[in-house]
């Protein structure tokens, strides 16, 4: 995935390299962050069972700061431009739900973020908006018409600017 932030420069994931790059205009790297593997071994797999770092998605926020929804790393961190990870929401950290390969992002007007969960099996939701403080407003789950593979999604009808 791969977005074009307002100050012309590109922010791009490389999933199979776990790394988040930002690109100037010519091409040069002018940020470049590893997704960190949390002190965990690498375990095959899509599910929730598997761990890495093929991060899926990243978007620049407002503060300047990225946030890297982590792949096989089953979470969603919030990286300053000196790479400290200032925010961040793991695999168990939201009651009754179990992350998986998260994908896609999205930050709504209001400062929520929606998680894609990928790969979670038909117990977990496909979709959540969370606040900033870890409280699920709303989920979304079709398992029998999305099945276990819902890798992107983009949400219609917000009235103000969603980052996506």
């Amino acid at each position: 995935m791969a977005h074009k932030l307002e100050n012309g420069n590109y922010l791009v994931c490389h999933e199979k390299d776990g790394r988040v790059k930002e690109y100037h205009q010519d091409g040069k790297i002018v940020w470049d962050y590893d997704v960190p593997l949390f002190d965990k071994d690498r375990a095959g797999g899509h599910g929730p069972e598997a761990w890495g770092n093929q991060t899926f998605n990243s978007l620049r926020l407002k503060n300047g700061n990225t946030l890297i929804a982590t792949g096989n790393g089953h979470s969603v961190i919030e990286v300053t431009p000196a790479k400290e990870v200032v925010w961040a929401v793991h695999q168990n950290d939201l009651e009754g739900i179990t992350l998986a390969w998260v994908t896609s992002l999205e930050v709504l007007p209001n400062g929520n973020i929606i998680i894609g969960n990928c790969h979670a099996g038909p117990e977990n939701p496909q979709l959540i908006e969370i606040t900033k403080d870890k409280e699920v407003v709303w989920t979304f789950k079709d398992f029998e018409n999305l099945g276990n593979s819902t890798a992107a999604s983009a949400t219609v009808g917000v009235k103000g600017k969603v980052q996506r």
